[in-house]
């Protein structure tokens, strides 16, 4: 039986020093009930907690360990940078060469430059494009995430659509300068553009949305942002904070014929080292070229370790073969997901692009298209899944709102095991819920 009695005496610790004894708030597993766990290694595909329970990955940092925990290149070349100095607060070679090889690997961007988180990366994009435009409005969609800095979280007071990251402490004028739009409602965003499109400064857009769980986009939804944005002047960026060097090497653009003006990377690129880059066309990035018109800056950004750790990670990546072999794993994965799935009789649906997947844990084989479609979940099911799935063995997100991250370590073993796994979890949870909600749950 798996024991998390250390786990709990860690954070009864903590909670007087640190706000619900976590840095960031998923961590208190708050969404999915139950002690949250307190990790104290992961190697490859396992994570192992401080009670000694390891776990086969599939939350693998958020989506941040695409190679899996401690890759032996990525663990080599820190050593080797770590002994030669861990920040040394001037630009390196190592700085130089990885944004050399990023701006290489996609063709829509020209420049890039490196901040340490994708919070940093996605506020700088909009303030560039705030600065190019001269204008405020900003669009983005309901249910996606953009990391926590106050212009992304912000939230027009009277839309009356729910929505995700709601806060207090942000200045009533930023939450008049958000235009929030449905996923995938072209209709929406057309009105939207039709009655601001002369103040609208920039659409920001999960190119896939992994904030919601894991929702593609529809056929011409993003080429209509693109011609949306080039009527009306305004910029267009692609959040690639979670789909960057995700499925191929480079953006996701690359794979979706769309040319974004401003795109932000982190996760990934990072190879597990705190990360987060901005990039695009030059006449964009040119606005925060010294004695131009944007401010940034960061003791830490580029900083050697990370950069060391980032171009290791990228040799692994750009090895022959290496998506493909992803792209296999995430077939394997689908397949064996469904084949559980039929077996118990279970209605739920797994959507899938490359090695990112998520479950829709609603009664219908219709793919959610928007975060209207996400809130019909059953949560509670979910709750109860996450439980079994720790006490099987399994690390999935501490949120039904977060995809199925796949990663390079998983073996073949790992996916039809974790299949079987969630397929038994499903099973025993709907059949406890019918059990209590017979009515709410007819299924």
């Amino acid at each position: 039986m798996r024991s998390t009695k250390t786990s709990a005496h860690l954070f009864d610790l903590a909670l007087p020093t640190i706000p619900d004894g976590v840095s960031s708030p998923m961590r208190a597993f708050r969404q999915v009930g139950g002690n949250p766990i307190c990790a104290a290694s992961g190697n490859g595909a396992t994570l192992t907690d401080v009670d000694g329970n390891v776990y086969t990955d599939f939350l693998n940092a958020f989506g941040a360990q695409l190679l899996g925990h401690a890759h032996p290149a990525v663990v080599e070349a820190i050593r080797q940078q770590a002994a030669r100095g861990t920040v040394l607060g001037l630009t390196s070679p190592l700085e130089h060469r990885l944004a050399q090889r990023i701006v290489e690997s996609t063709p829509a961007i020209e420049q890039i430059r490196f901040v340490c988180s994708g919070t940093e990366a996605v506020m700088t994009a909009t303030r560039i494009a705030r600065a190019h435009t001269g204008r405020n409005l900003l669009v983005k969609f309901v249910g996606s995430y953009h990391g926590h800095s106050d212009v992304l979280l912000a939230s027009p007071t009277t839309s009356g659509i729910k929505t995700k990251g709601v806060t207090q402490g942000i200045p009533e004028n930023l939450n008049r300068e958000v235009l929030l739009c449905q996923y995938n409602d072209q209709a929406q965003l057309s009105n939207l553009f039709a009655e601001h499109g002369d103040a609208i400064a920039a659409v920001i857009v999960e190119p896939y949305a992994t904030n919601m769980g894991f929702v593609r986009p529809q056929p011409g939804f993003m080429a209509e942002i693109r011609r949306l944005c080039d009527q009306f002047g305004s910029l267009f960026i692609f959040d690639e904070v979670v789909t960057g060097f995700r499925f191929t090497f480079g953006g996701i653009c690359n794979l979706m014929d769309i040319d974004p003006d401003l795109v932000t990377f982190g996760k990934i690129i990072g190879g597990g080292a705190p990360i987060g880059a901005y990039a695009g066309k030059a006449r964009f990035m040119q606005h925060v070229a010294i004695g131009n018109t944007v401010f940034q800056s960061g003791t830490f950004a580029a900083n050697p370790l990370t950069m060391a750790a980032a171009n290791a990670a990228l040799d692994v990546m750009a090895q022959a073969g290496f998506y493909e072999e992803l792209e296999r794993k995430g077939q394997l994965l689908e397949s064996s997901l469904n084949k559980a799935f039929n077996a118990h009789n279970i209605p739920f649906l797994f959507t899938r692009y490359g090695a990112l997947g998520g479950v829709a844990f609603r009664d219908s084989q219709r793919a959610m298209k928007s975060y209207k479609d996400v809130k019909t979940q059953h949560y509670e099911i979910y709750t109860k899944v996450h439980q079994l799935m720790l006490d099987k063995g399994f690390l999935m997100a501490p949120s039904l709102e977060e995809p199925i991250f796949l990663g390079a370590a998983h073996s073949d073993d790992d996916l039809r095991s974790f299949a079987s796994a969630l397929g038994e979890a499903a099973s025993e949870a709907l059949a406890a819920h019918r059990q209590a909600f017979p009515v709410l749950l007819p299924f």
